[in-house]
């Protein structure tokens, strides 16, 4: 079977190499073999890729990819509520490969009519997008939070998880042609800002909430941008950083923890996984697969990439301006007509 690894950490583009790897091992008690169909490429994969990503480099070599959509192979003895055929998301950090033999509870059942390439992005930004929204700040229907890179995958998600709470949303994107998206995707208001001018930001956002204050940011970028957007929060609020886009630690001024009392968190989906409890994240993938299935919950796709031009796949997944997430098929997948 074919496998990505990573025998270097460096540019994703030169990195990876696609290679043949023995076949999985039949399932034994208590497991299944799971054959993938459509893999999800994630800033964070390309960042472990390049040894940037957590607090520790994993050991060389590793087969990368934090998401995946696959179904059942095989099934061993003693497993219920699993069969051949089956649509699963794999909950493994190793997902860039044909196919893998794990223990069943490892894997996550999927509606049968499920869109596979939604389903490949199920795991990490929907359920990103639903804690940063749901367990950070206690917010009402009629209040207002703000993100940037609103036009990214978890970005689109939050904007519709908000919209159908009743959340106003205010989204801070990069280029003006991303503006029309994120608005369709229900983003109540939409700003193309470079967040390089704070008192200019807090004006257009004092003038796109009405005065409203803003009591939640959402910061993807790092850098100076956390400063920017901490400025224009309503005293008391909370920025929550969960992503470095700009490859710059936090900055914020003191001036606004002190006398404003705002509040700065990050935020990393494994703690929330940690954190959480089993009835709490089946409840939320539940309700995501569940939006995945009516097509009331999606993501853009700009491309489908064969595993076998693997290499491709990473240069338009580094791509900044691109609309959509870069996926790649395996022949499994294709199989089913993913394309």
């Amino acid at each position: 079977m074919k496998a990505i690894v990573i025998e270097g950490f460096g540019d994703p583009a030169t990195t990876i190499r696609l290679v043949d790897q023995p076949e999985p091992a039949a399932p034994g008690a208590g497991e299944v073999t799971v054959e993938m169909l459509v893999l999800n490429i994630n800033p964070s994969d390309l960042l472990q890729i390049q040894g940037l990503y957590g607090t520790s480099r994993p050991p060389l070599p590793f087969i990368p990819g934090g998401e995946a959509v696959g179904r059942i192979a095989a099934v061993g003895e003693g497993v219920s509520g699993l069969a051949v055929g089956d649509i699963v998301s794999p909950m493994i950090l190793n997902c860039w490969l044909e196919r893998v033999t794990l223990k069943a509870a490892l894997v996550m059942k999927l509606p049968a009519d499920i869109d596979l390439k939604q389903a490949a992005m199920l795991k990490g930004n929907p359920a990103t997008a639903e804690a940063l929204l749901s367990d950070q700040v206690a917010l009402q229907p009629g209040d207002w939070l703000m993100q940037n890179a609103a036009n990214s995958a978890v970005g689109t998600f939050l904007v519709k998880l908000a919209a159908q709470r009743g959340i106003h949303t205010l989204n801070v994107v990069r280029r003006e042609s991303a503006v029309a998206g994120v608005k369709a995707a229900g983003g109540t208001a939409v700003l193309a800002d470079a967040l390089d001018d704070p008192r200019a930001f807090r004006k257009k956002v004092m003038e796109a909430t009405g005065g409203a204050p803003v009591k939640l940011a959402i910061d993807a970028i790092g850098g100076a941008a956390t400063g920017v957007m901490a400025g224009a929060l309503g005293d008391g609020g909370t920025v929550v950083n969960y992503g470095l886009l700009s490859g710059e630690a936090c900055r914020i001024d003191a001036q606004h923890l002190i006398f404003r009392k705002i509040s700065l968190k990050g935020f990393w989906l494994i703690h929330w996984f940690q954190e959480a409890g089993r009835a709490r994240i089946a409840e939320t993938y539940g309700r995501i697969a569940r939006g995945m299935a009516d097509g009331t919950l999606t993501t853009p796709v700009s491309a489908v990439v064969p595993m076998e031009e693997a290499t491709r796949a990473m240069q338009l997944a580094g791509d900044g301006g691109r609309d959509g997430k870069v996926l790649m098929v395996t022949a499994a997948g294709r199989s089913l007509g993913v394309a």
